[in-house]
């Protein structure tokens, strides 16, 4: 089954500041990485569990594709490795194994497994239903689109290429949105 939702306001109350990735490790980066530190460029979550078919076969495939398409100045990709079944399997020592084998050079956060339950912490606080799931964050870190399930390679790379089209907030003469007021508002 595949649920996608696209555009501003399909989220209500939710915004970039709600959306930070809860990991326990990271792989292929030197440092941590932040959502909101990434702002300025698009961002490609890909949310993904080792031994779900669908990751291997089509969406760790698309990200590596969309990482290696797309120049690093304008294009983040991110792999977040939630695991929900099979735990005693899916430890930190076999995903660097697997990221290895399939030659995923982008970045990988390890979601933070939480004491109870066995939704890892930033799906359950991302509120998501399963893996494969796609998440595009705009230039301006706001939630773009959202969709589990795998999406087709053209309509992908032709709506992350639309967000990379759109120009930075710089060069549109526009502060950084961490530096902007809210919106319209009637002043004296």
């Amino acid at each position: 089954m595949q649920h996608s939702r696209v555009g501003r306001g399909l989220f209500p109350g939710v915004n970039a500041m709600s959306y930070e990735i809860d990991a326990s490790e990271w792989l292929n980066t030197e440092a941590p990485l932040s959502l909101r530190a990434l702002r300025g460029r698009v961002v490609v979550v890909t949310v993904f569990q080792m031994l779900c078919p669908g990751c291997v076969r089509n969406s760790l495939p698309q990200a590596k594709g969309l990482d290696a398409l797309f120049p690093r100045e304008d294009l983040a990709v991110i792999g977040l490795h939630s695991v929900f079944e099979h735990h005693h399997v899916m430890t930190p020592a076999a995903l660097r194994v697997f990221a290895g084998e399939y030659r995923l050079g982008f970045p990988i956060a390890i979601d933070r497994p939480l004491e109870s339950g066995v939704m890892p912490a930033t799906m359950k606080q991302w509120g998501l239903g399963g893996t494969p799931t796609l998440l595009v964050f705009d230039r301006q870190g706001e939630l773009a689109l959202r969709h589990l399930g795998h999406l087709d390679d053209l309509r992908l790379g032709a709506f992350v290429g639309q967000l990379i089209a759109q120009r930075r907030p710089r060069e549109a003469g526009l502060e950084p949105a961490d530096q902007r007021d809210g919106g319209p508002a009637c002043t004296p």
